[in-house]
C-alpha cells in the first residue's frame, strides 16, 4: 500500500507525516495553553447507549462490541466532544467555565483519523463562540496555514426552514452536503433552494429578516463583530449546518485552498450535556489533522542531529561518545548494521541526519557534514568540534 491510502483501518502515515501530525499537537499544545485551554485525556471506549444518545443517526457509523465480563455493549470514541462531556459529567470539584483541549483518533466505520481540539464548557455567552473559533484559526495560523476563510452560520436557519418537511432528514443531509440539484428539485423555485449559494458579509443577513429570524441575525452580527476585531478572516454562509445532530446555535467550518473540503469545524452544543445529566451549555472546535498533513510543512529543524559509524576494533569509541554528546542535549543514533562505512554515511545523509561520525580508531575521527565533505580529527576534540557545527 503507498503512503497516504487508506484501509479499512485508516489511512497509512509515512514517517515524515507522522511527525507532522506529532508537531501539529505540540504546537496546539502551546497555542491552546496559551487561550487558558488545559489538556484533557479521555478514554477510546464509552458505552455505546451514550453514543446513540448522543449522536443520532450516526451512531450506526459506532464500532461497537460487547464486554465478555459484564455484558455490557461498549463503542470506541467516535467523537471527542461528547467524551469530554461524559468525563466532566463524572468529576467533582470542577470550575466553570471549563477550558480543555485535546489530541488523538476517532474511530468509526469510516476508518480511523486524528483531532485535535478545544472545548469551552459552562458558557452562554456568543464570547464565548467567538474565542473558539479565533483560537482554532490562530492553531492553523500559526501552522504556516494562510488564506483561510471561516465560514460561520446557524443550525437554526436550516432547522427553521425544514421543520415541518416530511422528508426532514434526506433535505437535512442535501444541506449538509450542498446538494443544490435535489433541493432545486424538493423546493422549486424556493429561495430555500439557493440558500447554499448565499454566502458574504452582512449584506447576506438580511434574508433573516424576511424569514422571520431576527435573533439568529443578532447573534451572527454579534460573532461577526467580535471575529472582525481578532482578525479572523470569516464569511456568513446562511446553509451552514454541521453532520452531527447535537449542535443548537452559531457553527462554523475553516477551509484552505489547498484542502477540497473542511479542515476544522465546531460549534455550539448546549442541550447534549443533558445526556449526561448535567445542564452545561457549551461550544467548541476540532481540527481534522489527517486533512491538513499534505498541506503542513515542519515547524521545527530535524532532531537527526548526529549519526556515529564506529568501526575501531571492539567498536570501543562510538558508545561512550554518543552518550557524551547527548549529554550536550544533542539527538545521536548508532549505527548497528553490518555494511560498508561508505554505504552507511550515504544512507544517514537520506535519513535526515545533519553530521555524521566515522570513527576508525581513537586519532581517527570522520567528520562529515555532507557524503562527499568531511574533515578528519582525534576523538577527544569532537566534542568541541561539535559545538561550533
Amino acid at each position: 500500500m503507498r503512503s497516504g491510502e487508506s484501509s479499512t483501518f485508516g489511512r497509512i502515515f509515512t514517517l515524515e507525516e507522522s511527525n507532522l501530525i506529532k508537531e501539529a499537537f505540540l504546537k496546539a499544545s502551546k497555542v491552546f495553553e496559551s487561550w487558558g485551554y488545559e489538556f484533557m485525556k479521555v478514554p477510546l471506549v464509552e458505552p455505546w447507549e451514550d453514543q446513540r444518545l448522543a449522536l443520532g443517526p450516526r451512531s450506526r457509523d459506532s464500532i461497537a462490541f460487547k464486554d465478555t465480563r459484564t455484558g455490557d455493549i461498549l463503542a470506541l470514541r467516535s467523537d471527542f466532544t461528547t467524551q469530554v462531556l461524559r468525563t466532566v459529567a463524572n468529576l467533582r470539584d470542577v470550575q466553570f467555565p471549563l477550558r480543555v483541549y485535546y489530541f488523538g483518533s476517532v474511530v468509526s466505520s469510516e476508518g480511523e483519523a486524528s483531532h485535535t481540539g478545544v472545548e469551552l464548557l459552562g458558557v452562554e455567552d456568543l464570547e464565548g463562540d467567538a474565542e473558539v473559533i479565533s483560537a482554532v484559526y490562530s492553531f492553523l495560523r500559526d501552522l504556516g496555514l494562510d488564506n483561510l476563510t471561516v465560514n460561520v452560520g446557524h443550525v437554526g436557519i436550516v432547522e427553521s426552514l425544514i421543520s415541518s418537511v416530511q422528508d426532514r432528514e434526506e433535505v437535512r443531509r442535501a444541506f449538509i452536503e450542498k446538494d443544490l440539484t435535489f433541493l432545486r428539485h424538493r423546493f422549486g423555485g424556493s429561495p430555500v433552494s439557493e440558500l447554499p449559494l448565499i454566502q458574504g458579509g452582512r449584506e447576506v443577513l438580511g434574508l433573516l429578516d424576511r424569514i422571520g429570524l431576527k435573533r439568529v441575525k443578532e447573534e451572527l452580527l454579534k460573532i461577526g463583530d467580535l471575529l472582525s476585531h481578532a482578525g479572523v478572516n470569516f464569511v456568513y454562509d446562511l446553509s451552514e449546518i454541521r453532520s452531527l445532530p447535537y449542535y443548537t446555535g452559531v457553527v462554523f467550518e475553516i477551509f484552505h485552498p489547498a484542502v477540497g473540503s473542511a479542515i476544522a469545524g465546531g460549534g455550539r452544543y448546549d442541550r447534549l450535556s443533558e445526556v449526561f445529566g448535567v445542564r452545561l451549555p457549551s461550544t467548541g472546535g476540532t481540527v481534522y489533522l489527517d486533512r491538513i498533513v499534505d498541506v503542513l510543512k515542519p515547524l521545527t529543524r530535524s532532531n537527526k542531529d548526529l549519526f556515529i559509524i564506529d568501526t575501531s576494533p571492539g567498536k570501543r569509541f562510538g558508545f561512550k561518545l554518543a552518550s557524551e554528546l547527548r549529554r550536550f542535549g544533542y539527538s545521536v543514533a548508532r549505527d548497528i548494521v553490518r555494511r560498508d562505512p561508505e554505504e552507511s554515511v550515504q544512507i544517514a545523509f537520506r535519513s535526515g541526519y545533519r553530521v555524521v561520525l566515522l570513527i576508525e580508531e581513537e586519532d581517527k575521527v570522520k567528520v562529515y557534514r555532507s557524503p562527499l565533505d568531511f574533515t578528519e580529527t582525534t576523538l577527544d576534540k569532537v566534542p568541541d568540534l561539535i559545538q561550533v557545527l
